[in-house]
């Protein structure tokens, strides 16, 4: 512009100069009214001039604005997501309700730059905003907190907030008659509504020293922080129903599988009582005095101590091996010692450490001297182990070397007497039952003992025990 000035001056200047100095023209020119018209039209080449210079000078600033305005847009939408994101994921820390609301407050101090700030949830039978958790001046190393408020619904910016289910930032407290004062005088306020089906559960409210000290930004970032943590704290409570009812219903199956135990070892007893009745019978019939009053002391003896171990879910190994050494020496005077028996204990077996179901070898160790080696002609032999095969876990075994389980069959087929069956089945029913309440293994296997020729050399039968209660 200033070059086409100085060019039209110059044009100017030149026309007068020739002017001056012409002799050649008839009448004079009068160049004034020439240079009138040059000035205007300078004038207004100016003008517009400088009317676009200010034009583009207002878009420049104006688009430096609008990006400044965009870059902090960006900021705190990555702010936002840094610290939403942070809170998901904390949150997600933990399973109580109660941990969670103190790491909510103290993450709103650490990471938002806030003094103060308390949540509080709704009790529904009281109608008030309990304290639950905080974080600064009224924190203790015990998440605690000192003198915790009890805040009636609709009372006090909190209470209103509550009522209304909006939230409010308040710019100067001692502006606001609603304000009550807690711990110390703070001059902004910032309350937001926990809300959960569009009902408030509770509370989340900041404090600041400083008069509008917060922003919408604040607004937006505690809004998502509450309701994040509205998310959570019902996902935890469905989670806690869900494990109460898993409680009780567990509780149920217990009480219900020790009443079934109860019942199967109310059964055994008779079972059993009946079988040395029998022989009490037979030896009075067969005017054997000595014998059956031997028979009879034995037997109360052992059903003294079978009343007085069956009642408890669990004795010691010691007293059940107290138990079937006195059971098998019943059966050796009912069976005139017709048969031997030894019980071996492996070293790494403690027997007063090691807990078992009681009665649960008796049946076998019953059908293995009736079935399987009163039938034998020729030695008779009883075998008893326990081993560990972890530590958890008890390896019993009962071994004969009777006439095996095909011919044992046979003779239960022409044979009325079916008891010793019947007390198997039931410690198969309670091993089964023990298995569904403990989750642990009690079970038994059956095998046929064979030499290298595959001659039947007796009978094996293990149970696996879970020791662990």
């Amino acid at each position: 512009m200033r070059i086409l000035i100085l060019s039209i001056l110059l044009l100017f200047g030149n026309v007068i100069n020739a002017q001056s100095k012409s002799v050649f023209l008839p009448e004079p020119i009068y160049w004034w009214p020439v240079s009138l018209l040059l000035i205007f039209f300078l004038a207004i080449l100016l003008l517009i001039f400088r009317r676009k210079n200010k034009q583009l000078i207002d878009s420049q600033l104006k688009n430096a604005a609008l990006e400044a305005n965009r870059t902090d847009q960006i900021k705190h939408q990555l702010e936002l997501e840094q610290v939403v994101n942070y809170f998901t994921q904390s949150m997600y820390n933990y399973n109580s309700t109660e941990e969670l609301l103190w790491d909510i407050t103290r993450n709103c101090i650490a990471h938002l730059g806030f003094e103060d700030c308390v949540i509080y949830m709704v009790d529904k039978e009281k109608n008030v905003l309990l304290q639950k958790a905080a974080w600064g001046p009224k924190t203790t190393d015990e998440n605690k907190i000192v003198n915790p408020l009890e805040i009636p619904i609709g009372k006090g910016i909190v209470g209103h907030v509550a009522h209304t289910g909006k939230a409010e930032i308040i710019n100067d407290t001692l502006l606001d008659s609603r304000y009550i004062v807690d711990d110390l005088m703070r001059n902004a306020e910032l309350t937001v509504p926990i809300i959960h089906n569009d009902k408030t559960i509770g509370i989340i409210d900041c404090e600041h020293s400083h008069k509008n000290f917060y922003t919408s930004r604040h607004l937006q970032i505690v809004e998502t922080i509450a309701a994040l943590a509205a998310d959570r704290i019902q996902q935890i409570d469905t989670i806690q129903a869900v494990h109460r009812q898993e409680l009780h219903v567990a509780s149920l199956k217990e009480k219900l599988a020790a009443s079934q135990l109860t019942a199967l070892r109310t059964q055994m007893n008779p079972h059993f009582i009946f079988n040395a009745l029998n022989s009490v019978q037979q030896y009075i019939l067969e005017g054997d005095v000595d014998k059956a009053n031997r028979y009879l002391t034995k037997f109360s003896r052992l059903q003294r101590e079978i009343l007085q171990q069956c009642d408890q879910q669990f004795i010691s190994l010691e007293k059940e091996i107290e138990m079937l050494n006195g059971y098998l020496e019943f059966e050796q005077l009912r069976f005139n010692e017709n048969f031997e028996y030894r019980i071996e204990v492996a070293p790494e077996v403690e027997e007063t450490d090691i807990n078992i179901p009681p009665m649960l070898l008796q049946p076998y160790i019953e059908n293995a001297i009736w079935h399987g080696l009163m039938p034998k002609q020729g030695t008779k032999l009883l075998h008893i182990g326990f081993s560990l095969l972890h530590e958890d876990i008890l390896i019993c075994i009962v071994e004969d070397n009777g006439i095996g389980v095909e011919a044992s069959a046979r003779l239960k087929q022409n044979s009325s007497n079916r008891h010793a069956s019947k007390g198997m089945n039931l410690v198969k029913n309670r091993l089964e039952i023990l298995q569904q309440q403990y989750n642990k293994p009690f079970y038994t296997s059956m095998e046929t003992i064979r030499d290298d020729n595959g001659s039947i050399q007796g009978t094996r039968i293990s149970l696996r025990v879970y020791i662990g209660s």
